[in-house]
């Protein structure tokens, strides 16, 4: 691959977490901005991603691009009307699906599932699994991040999570489960929204802690003795990713890839509430315990979501389409 010259690549900024581990590839970004800054135009929102820059929906169209990175149903239209040239037909393209299917588990037909030109990229073999794909060509790149360091001190007593907006996303995110599982350990959480977790008088062990720039939120996270993954029917989330880097024990609800990811010695996983309250109060009282399971969270991690292999990844894909 490293023959293919680098290409230009146009994608909109959906997720910061996974287009951050993106451009951080050997290819030229395009990160489409307008004057609303609204979904389809947020450009860089003040990130630092040396190789990607901000570009006009209203400069498109004069752009030599030679991929783009569908993330969303409504981009295959929108690429279409803002570059003149159909998706798939008159540019390459491909399609990231970063979730889960909706909004049925097993009989949702993706947007793509009629047709052969754009190739379909899940995130996790379970996604890909779930979903009707159709005929369209699928293929899996999990996440890959770069290494944070091994921060873990677990010298606060309690256990952490990242939940973004957990009231509106309740059942979905696991946030209703947040009470019995604080019933013996108090819990914190991180994300966009989680203060208004405050205010829920039945809570009063769950802590919002509101949504903290990333590099802060990591060294806070990982003061923490144990890492708590509350999702019933989301993609594989980047914060359980980012947890098992930072050494941390992990307690997660058996559902989408949670079970394939966290190992027996890494943690915690199960459908049973009950057990995964007593697995984390045994984790946060055994600080010896939490420690070694940590070392083997951040090792697995290490192992199958490096930053170097998923970039490796993409460029097959990229140097696949654009030849």
């Amino acid at each position: 691959m490293d023959s293919d010259p680098p290409r230009t690549v146009l994608a909109w900024h959906v997720h910061g977490s996974w287009m951050e581990s993106f451009v951080a590839g050997r290819h030229r970004y395009l990160i489409p901005v307008n004057e609303a800054g609204d979904a389809d135009g947020k450009g860089l929102l003040g990130r630092d991603w040396p190789r990607a820059q901000e570009i006009s929906t209203d400069q498109l169209r004069d752009q030599d691009i030679d991929l783009i990175v569908l993330q969303r149903p409504r981009e295959i239209e929108l690429a279409a009307e803002l570059l003149g040239r159909r998706p798939g037909i008159d540019i390459p393209a491909v399609y990231v699906e970063h979730n889960a299917p909706r909004p049925d588990a097993v009989d949702s037909d993706h947007v793509l599932a009629g047709r052969m030109d754009i190739p379909l990229i899940h995130v996790t073999e379970f996604n890909r699994l779930m979903w009707d794909n159709g005929i369209a060509p699928t293929k899996v790149i999990t996440h890959g991040i770069a290494d944070p360091g091994n921060l873990y001190t677990g010298d606060v007593a309690a256990a952490a999570t990242m939940i973004n907006e957990p009231l509106r996303r309740w059942r979905t995110v696991g946030a209703d489960l947040l009470a019995e599982l604080s019933s013996q350990v108090p819990i914190d959480v991180w994300g966009i929204g989680s203060r208004e977790l405050n205010r829920k008088g039945a809570l009063a062990a769950v802590r919002g802690k509101g949504d903290v720039p990333h590099p802060r939120v990591l060294y806070q996270i990982a003061r923490r003795r144990v890492y708590l993954h509350t999702a019933r029917w989301t993609s594989l989330g980047m914060s359980l990713v980012e947890a098992m880097f930072l050494g941390m024990p992990i307690v997660a609800v058996g559902s989408t890839m949670a079970p394939m990811t966290v190992l027996a010695e890494a943690g915690v996983v199960s459908a049973d509430v009950k057990t995964l309250a007593y697995a984390l109060q045994g984790f946060v009282t055994d600080a010896s315990a939490a420690a070694i399971a940590g070392k083997a969270a951040r090792a697995y991690a290490l192992a199958h979501f490096g930053l170097d292999r998923f970039l490796k990844d993409w460029d097959r894909v990229i140097a696949e389409c654009c030849r």
